[in-house]
């Protein structure tokens, strides 16, 4: 199984717990990020994640999501996949999608990605063909139906 966090995953765990939604979703994130450690998950990155990451003002947090992208990574779409990326991020423009978040999306689908993992109300609401577009804790809920992961293993 391969999956794509979007860049409000990697920076859900740095957020002040004000809901219980964001703490399940902090929860949830570090479930998926420990099955990407022990290779259950294959986990894609791309450019544009990179570039949001770079314009995080914690310099802590940058490092920590940087770090855990860059070596935990199974594929990377660099900017050398433009061309195909555009046919996917045009349609999502056209839909009403911010540029950065179309091409979370499309680097998603570019790398063959099963899930996009998002806390994004907005882009939990969009339809795509071909990737599944859901939040941490329903990504969670799927690895426990799936043969990846066992919630009694998280430490």
């Amino acid at each position: 199984m391969r999956i794509y966090l979007d860049n409000c995953c990697y920076n859900r765990h740095h957020d002040k717990k004000v809901s219980d939604e964001i703490v399940a979703d902090k929860n949830a994130v570090i479930a998926i990020q420990k099955e990407i450690i022990k290779k259950n998950i294959e986990l894609a990155t791309s450019f544009m994640l990179h570039y949001e990451n770079n314009q995080n003002s914690n310099l802590r947090n940058r490092n920590y999501n940087d770090f855990f992208m860059r070596n935990y990574r199974t594929i990377y779409v660099g900017v050398d996949n433009l061309e195909e990326l555009k046919p996917e991020v045009e349609k999502m423009l056209a839909a009403g999608i911010k540029i950065k978040d179309a091409y979370h999306i499309a680097s998603a689908i570019v790398a063959d990605c099963d899930y996009f993992v998002t806390v994004d109300k907005k882009l939990l609401k969009y339809i795509s063909k071909e990737v599944k577009i859901v939040s941490p804790t329903e990504f969670v809920k799927i690895m426990a139906e799936s043969d990846c992961y066992d919630e009694r293993r998280i430490d």
